[in-house]
């Protein structure tokens, strides 16, 4: 139980950092 709470941090973490690197270029694309 308690590996499976330390795996679903870790998808939270990389999926937040893969937003904060795709949502930039989303938005600099919709901008132009």
């Amino acid at each position: 139980m308690k590996n499976k709470k330390r795996q679903i941090i870790s998808i939270v973490i990389v999926t937040i950092l893969v937003l904060a690197m795709v949502v930039p270029v989303v938005v600099s694309a919709l901008s132009i």
